[in-house]
């Protein structure tokens, strides 16, 4: 009566399966509704992920792996951080994936991903709280935080990863801090679209704060990419570079563009927002790329009273040691700040170390008039209607061919590049 396979026990053990299966069933209809709100909503068509093993990515050849559900990005991320620096080999999307949707999970309710740093239900974790965690390496000596990278090539394939995100509050000791999609890009990354992302970044403490949607750091190659939604960065003990692509560059950027508003919040020098990269470094190039984002600096908490405080805010880059190259800015550059910090604000470059020449900003640009605010004001003024003439298409051209007229609106008339 109590044991047997109609026994009491046996039977309460049976109900008590399926209520719990009951209960995971009605949760997973409720998040499948709610990903299809989320879908009506915001214009987005998911495709129903198909992945036989998920978790372990889809070998197609020897030097070829393919990420075909949630489940394998997180593994992706966790892989690299743990040293498997992908050298010589190939990651590409095989679809492109929502971490707000069902469709993108094999099982969103997953709860067996701890190791992978996730503990509870796996899209729960990632839409809420901290969320992604970061591919690499994301805190350690920048030595540390090297060799933990990515160093193949990750092809997006024209593929999206939407909603994205990251909201981390932490004190941190004598280390470098990096957070985005990627902490920090040795290789290669191309063909890559991050649509509504949403990264919060709040740190005391440390040596150095990077942050960037795509990836903190770039030192490698990142072609035929775009950004958009928000980036938010505070440091409130030290300085920090923030960028809606990369939060710092010392490799190559080229061929891509960022909309996302980015917002970095200071009370120490050497802090740094920009529209493409937060600083571009003495080996960085920035090529072939422009910027429709907003750009804001603001001064908050007491500033340090020992130290001369700088902040440098730009459209495309904050802070140029490098080369820049064919782009262009139409987001606002916004600074908010006091007579305890001196800031450098431009709609291109906040501060340029290199040579610059074939210059242009719009005439009737409104610069920032706060106190002790230095205008970068490089290039010529032009006036709307010599923008969008002929003459003004062939002067940037010089001879070559990189900008055309837009013809379809793309930029209210004014040129575009080439490739758009």
């Amino acid at each position: 009566m109590l044991t047997g396979e109609n026994g009491i026990l046996t039977q309460a053990q049976r109900a008590k399966e399926e209520t719990e299966q009951a209960e995971k069933n009605e949760m997973s209809d409720l998040a499948s509704m709610e990903s299809l709100i989320n879908e009506y909503q915001n214009n987005i068509n998911i495709p129903q992920v198909t992945d036989e093993n998920p978790g372990q990515l889809e070998k197609e050849n020897d030097t070829t792996f393919v990420i075909n559900s949630i489940e394998d990005l997180v593994f992706f991320a966790y892989d690299v951080t743990n040293g498997n620096n992908y050298s010589g080999k190939t990651v590409k999307l095989g679809t492109s994936l929502d971490f707000n949707s069902t469709k993108s999970y094999v099982d969103p309710l997953r709860t067996d991903y701890g190791k992978y740093g996730y503990n509870g239900e796996l899209k729960t974790l990632l839409t809420t709280g901290e969320g992604f965690i970061p591919i690499g390496l994301n805190e350690g000596t920048i030595a540390e935080i090297e060799e933990k990278s990515f160093y193949g090539e990750f092809n997006g394939n024209s593929f999206s990863i939407y909603n994205l995100k990251i909201d981390k509050n932490k004190e941190i000791q004598n280390n470098f801090w990096v957070a985005g999609l990627f902490a920090n890009n040795m290789g290669h990354i191309n063909n890559l679209y991050i649509k509504n992302a949403l990264v919060n970044v709040d740190v005391k403490g440390g040596v150095y704060l990077c942050t960037g949607i795509l990836a903190a750091r770039n030192k490698g190659t990142i072609d035929k990419c775009t950004t958009s939604g928000s980036l938010n960065a505070s440091n409130l003990d030290y300085s920090f570079n923030s960028g809606g692509l990369v939060g710092a560059n010392s490799g190559t950027i080229t061929e891509s563009f960022n909309l996302a508003n980015v917002n970095g919040k200071y009370s120490i020098r050497d802090n740094r927002v920009g529209g493409i990269s937060g600083i571009n470094e003495t080996n960085g190039i920035i090529n072939n790329v422009y910027n429709i984002g907003n750009m804001k600096a603001e001064e908050f908490g007491e500033p340090n009273q020992e130290v001369d405080n700088l902040c440098s805010v730009g459209g495309v880059t904050a802070y140029n040691l490098g080369r820049v190259n064919k782009v262009y800015s139409t987001g606002n550059v916004t600074s908010i700040n006091t007579n305890k910090t001196r800031i450098n604000i431009g709609s291109g470059i906040g501060i340029n170390k290199s040579e610059a020449n074939n210059c242009y900003y719009l005439e009737n640009t409104i610069f920032s008039s706060e106190i002790r605010t230095v205008i970068s004001e490089v290039g010529e003024i032009k006036t709307s209607s010599e923008m969008k003439n002929n003459e003004f298409l062939n002067l940037l051209n010089n001879g070559e061919s990189n900008w055309k007229k837009d013809v379809n609106n793309i930029n209210n008339g004014y040129p575009i590049l080439d490739y758009q």
